[in-house]
């Protein structure tokens, strides 16, 4: 629900209108993806817009000879604003009503799910040069500690907040409530990892530059990692690290307490120092075999366009335990290192899988100087190997 202070505000709530997104950009060069904008860029203009309503009492135009004007019950306008990043950038507002403009939400050619989105402020003015800032409808609210956000507070990180207020503050100097909303982000939320960090009823508004890289792998990286933060604030003493959804459901059916469970995606390495970087001396990594025996070759960027099935590694445990090297090499020829697993399994060797647990986290000592558990699954999710 939005804001019940003020009945404008709630104009606000009402279901976000499909159009194109307007947010002013430079067209995509020759085979050059297209960059994009943050939630937390979107509602910075929004915010603006919002304020010189209330300032003025018409939609701002401030491209050079545009004129505000009307298109049903909406107005169109535009609003220049500096992004975290320095780069002064024109979006194009919505005017819902006097104090409630919106933006939609440009992406680029990021596969951003929330790209489309009407980000909407509402902005009620004060008078006692005090200025607050909080979330609605489809903004989260921050649960746990170890975030950027104090629990109990809107899912709105420190960069945005801060050039969100600074945009009210340039309009209305006497003060004012300002409030987020993002339609449709409720339901969005739990495609994010935001259920997983404690921040729940919405998506978080985000950004530290304003702009999108399209397909960032940084941006998914960064993702990851304040799952650690979480899990230290919580007291978890050794997080698990699992490489995705199934490796939870493996965590969970063997037991762990799912506020130690961490997803690592293929980066488990760059997930292991950051661990080191908050304290952690010792971790357990729990997966399916396939991910996991990767790292017993020192591969701990596990995406299979680079590093390929872990065969090699299941083969060369097989010979030290007393394999023939023709017995082990036909592992190898093997489609799937499923089928590997099974092979082993009905051999009765489960002390190939072992082994190759135990390289996993002789190669994690080494590396890291991160004392490792290692857990093998297999693809119902079974322990076959553990050291």
């Amino acid at each position: 629900m939005m804001d019940a202070r003020n009945d404008t505000c709630g104009m606000a709530a009402g279901p976000p209108e499909k159009k194109p997104a307007r947010t002013r950009a430079k067209k995509r060069r020759s085979g050059k993806p297209r960059r994009g904008y943050t939630t937390g860029a979107c509602a910075q203009a929004a915010a603006r817009a919002a304020a010189m309503t209330v300032a003025t009492g018409y939609v701002p135009c401030e491209s050079g000879g545009e004129d505000g004007h009307r298109r049903d019950v909406e107005l169109i306008g535009s609003v220049e604003v500096t992004l975290p990043n320095g780069e002064a950038t024109l979006f194009t507002v919505t005017m819902h009503a006097e104090g409630v403009c919106s933006v939609v939400k440009d992406a680029g050619d990021d596969p951003d799910i929330t790209h489309g989105l009407q980000i909407f402020v509402c902005v009620t003015p004060r008078f006692d040069g005090r200025f607050t800032l909080d979330g609605a409808e489809g903004v989260g609210r921050v649960t746990l500690e170890g975030l950027p956000v104090r629990p109990g507070r809107a899912a709105i990180n420190p960069v945005p907040y801060k050039h969100i207020l600074n945009e009210v503050r340039k309009v209305l100097t006497r003060g004012a409530d300002i409030t987020v909303s993002i339609p449709g982000g409720e339901e969005l939320a739990g495609r994010t990892f935001n259920p997983r960090l404690g921040i729940v009823g919405g998506l978080s508004v985000l950004g530290t530059t304003g702009r999108v890289e399209p397909w960032s792998q940084e941006a998914y990286q960064k993702s990851l990692i304040p799952q650690l933060d979480v899990a230290r604030a919580a007291g978890v003493k050794r997080p698990v690290l699992v490489p995705g959804a199934k490796g939870e459901r493996a965590a969970v059916k063997a037991g762990m307490a799912r506020e130690t469970i961490v997803h690592a995606g293929n980066f488990i390495g760059m997930m292991l120092e950051a661990a080191g970087e908050r304290g952690y001396g010792s971790v357990t990594i729990l997966g399916h075999t396939a991910k996991v025996a990767k790292l017993a070759r020192g591969d701990f960027d596990t995406h299979s366009r680079r590093s390929s099935m872990p065969l090699d590694v299941l083969a060369d445990c097989a010979r030290e335990i007393g394999w023939s090297d023709r017995r082990a090499a036909a592992l190898e020829s093997l489609p799937t290192t499923e089928a590997a697993i099974r092979r082993i399994i009905k051999a009765g060797e489960a002390a190939v899988l072992d082994l190759a647990a135990a390289r996993v986290a002789a190669a994690v000592k080494e590396r890291y100087g991160i004392r490792a558990r290692v857990m093998l699954t297999d693809s119902r999710g079974d322990i076959v190997g553990k050291a």
